[in-house]
């Protein structure tokens, strides 16, 4: 990803601090952008930032050639403190970041993807830490030259919070094509069963594992035999889950696997009878699109972000409402035949990103030959 822009190429600094820790979902999500891009463009040259920790296995990864250090720590002091030297340094027309924007001359030639601004309207989701932490993305997002985020729902929830943003685009997301095409292995954990549910997402408060597990339990189709299975890592403030949940972990009801590897995720997808998701609010909410893709019936949420992104494609319950969860499980049937789905791919988020960019350099340069002038 080093050299020379072609003529109609531009060279952009794109963000690459959770290339190798971070997020699951935000590390798939770099690195699939900047596959796709580069795939698509290769007139262009992308120069990723990682951690300085990190620039050793960088430099064995062909993705990251070229990468630059970034020594502040965390993800948004070094954007913001040192992004703008690293876009000098590397001659950048443009940059690319996430979630946080540089101070300084290179903010206007800036395309930040917001992953959400769930934090803003939902405090109480999020410990005091976070709290703290995630308080510099709404003046980040100001600064910027241009917004995207996933999701027409999560654009409309970051403008609506954040009116001083121009405009926001959403660009779509799509599965992490390393879990569609991973031969699948049953994780050697999962105890001997002749069938089993599915909940996949990072527990805190917001994902609703209470409801999830309860309603399993009272809809009196989940047992030691058939159980809910559950994948995750504890994040942030936690679900905080109520003492029958605790009885049926014990009894076998309910399987904590916490994270898995991607080739035992796509075991799991393809092998559920359902998948249950009844997270209380998503920017995106991929775990559903992967469980469709990988031909897991789906149950989420009511949720307007999921009428978006599924369509009809799943039962849709309310999740604050443990009995009508309950209920809705209890009655739920398997599909005879469900039509195959193929979900979007990451050329189309790459090309709606890549225009973001690019008119953000113009913009930019626009700008900056007025005030010359």
């Amino acid at each position: 990803m080093s050299g020379t822009p072609a003529p109609d190429g531009m060279r952009v600094l794109v963000d690459a601090y959770w290339w190798f820790e971070g997020p699951p979902s935000n590390r798939m999500v770099q690195r699939e952008l900047v596959r796709a891009w580069r795939a698509a463009h290769p007139q262009d040259v992308l120069v990723p930032v990682v951690p300085a920790a990190a620039l050793a296995r960088a430099g064995a990864d062909p993705e990251l050639a070229g990468a630059l250090p970034a020594r502040g720590r965390p993800h948004a002091v070094a954007v913001e403190l040192e992004y703008g030297r690293l876009a000098r340094r590397a001659g950048a027309d443009a940059l690319l970041t996430h979630n946080f924007a540089p101070r300084g001359g290179a903010a206007p030639r800036t395309t930040v993807f917001c992953h959400d601004v769930l934090f803003q309207d939902h405090p109480e989701w999020f410990t005091r830490a976070e709290r703290c932490y995630l308080s510099l993305v709404g003046p980040g997002l100001v600064r910027a030259g241009a917004v995207v985020t996933s999701s027409t729902h999560e654009a409309a929830h970051v403008r609506r919070l954040n009116p001083r943003v121009p405009g926001v685009t959403p660009i779509g997301l799509a599965p992490d094509p390393a879990l569609l095409t991973a031969a699948p292995r049953r994780p050697a954990a999962l105890p001997a069963v002749e069938g089993f549910w599915l909940s996949v997402g990072r527990l805190n408060v917001r994902k609703n594992l209470a409801t999830t597990v309860v309603g399993a339990l009272r809809s009196g189709r989940v047992a030691p035999r058939r159980p809910l299975v559950v994948v995750g890592e504890s994040d942030g403030r936690g679900p905080g889950l109520p003492d029958e949940v605790g009885a049926a972990v014990r009894a076998g009801a309910v399987v904590l696997l916490g994270g898995v590897a991607t080739d035992e995720l796509a075991w799991l997808y393809r092998h559920a009878e359902l998948f249950v998701f009844l997270s209380l609010a998503e920017g995106y909410g991929l775990p559903p699109v992967e469980a469709l893709a990988l031909g897991c019936p789906v149950v989420v949420s009511d949720l307007a972000v999921f009428r978006e992104t599924l369509g009809g494609r799943a039962l849709r319950v309310p999740p604050d409402d443990v009995g009508a969860v309950a209920a809705a499980l209890r009655a739920w049937q398997p599909p005879g035949h469900p039509a195959p789905w193929v979900p979007p791919g990451w050329d189309g988020p790459a090309r709606e990103v890549r225009e973001a960019v690019r008119r953000t350099a113009a913009g930019a340069g626009s700008a900056a030959a007025r005030r010359g002038g």
